[in-house]
């Protein structure tokens, strides 16, 4: 489906956004955090008291399923967990932000583990890799599976990043063991659903907007070294090459006119004023910033010859 259609299908199929188990069927599998999960942080603490169902978050992979007939008959699957990084997509018990663990967020109160309290758009308990594995290995019907992980790694590693200040030696010193760590959990990721999961269909991995200018660098960082270990997983292991949706350019370009600055274009989810607020939007993508997404996602698609 071309993308200019994708614009007039989206809003009309995600009025009323079905999500259904797991069935032998399904040909789109989405796996990530919180950005392909379509997390609205207006819907939980502090700025709500009330539990959301599942339901009321839509992510760009819904969005995409919408747009190519796939969700009314629950042909997608999304896995996603807010705050998953890549070492808690392999462990459940290793750190994350707020997946099987609580999201700090001071000095607002903390949001307990996602996957445990308000749940996920599907139902699994043990490890999102260990549910892709499971999903891939019975399921011969997947044809498309998108991934998208890496941003909480370097959020976990934020407030170190921010007592360094301008010293790019310490910035430094702090990124590399990160990225570093990262790039050996997605090469282990990728392993997993190429070769353990035999899957040699179309794979996606989705790159990181930057909600901030300030984060332009780190983004890009984290980008990078998404790219090189796809790349370089591919030919090591010479299998299927790996697609690359660039969702850092497209909020670029889609920013150029407001400085580049993805709150100021409507990118981004707009937060309710209060003493929790001390930015104007939150980090996650608006319903305009997660249709730019999944645009970004069917490109990739559309291209990959």
């Amino acid at each position: 489906m071309k993308l200019i259609k994708m614009a007039y299908l989206v809003p009309t199929l995600l009025a009323a956004p079905v999500f259904a188990q797991p069935n032998s069927n399904y040909t789109y599998l989405a796996l990530g955090d919180s950005i392909p999960f379509g997390m609205n942080a207006t819907l939980v603490l502090p700025y709500s008291t009330v539990a959301p169902k599942p339901s009321e978050f839509i992510g760009y992979p819904e969005a995409l399923a919408a747009a190519n007939g796939l969700l009314q008959s629950n042909k997608e699957v999304n896995a996603s967990c807010p705050g998953e990084t890549s070492a808690s997509f392999l462990d459940t018990s290793e750190p994350d932000n707020g997946c099987n663990f609580p999201h700090l967020q001071p000095p607002a109160p903390q949001v307990p583990p996602f996957k445990t309290t308000y749940g996920l758009h599907t139902k699994y308990t043990e490890a999102q890799m260990a549910f892709a594995l499971t999903q891939l290995q019975t399921n011969k019907h997947i044809n498309l599976v998108t991934l998208q992980i890496g941003a909480n790694d370097i959020l976990l590693a934020l407030p170190a990043l921010e007592a360094c200040g301008t010293d790019t030696a310490c910035q430094t010193s702090v990124l590399t063991p990160v990225l570093s760590v990262y790039a050996g959990n997605l090469g282990q990721i990728l392993a997993g659903i190429r070769l353990n999961g035999q899957y040699e269909g179309t794979l996606i991995l989705v790159t990181y907007y930057s909600p901030l200018t300030a984060l332009n660098s780190v983004t890009q960082a984290l980008n990078t070294t998404m790219t090189q270990v796809a790349t370089q997983f591919a030919l090591e292991t010479h299998t299927p090459s790996i697609l690359i949706a660039d969702g850092y350019d497209a909020f670029q370009l889609a920013s150029a006119l407001s400085n580049h600055d993805a709150c100021q274009a409507g990118l981004l989810i707009r937060l309710p004023a209060g003493q929790y607020t001390a930015t104007p939007c939150d980090i996650h993508p608006s319903p305009i910033g997660r249709d730019l997404l999944a645009a970004v996602v069917e490109l990739a698609i559309w291209t990959r010859h």
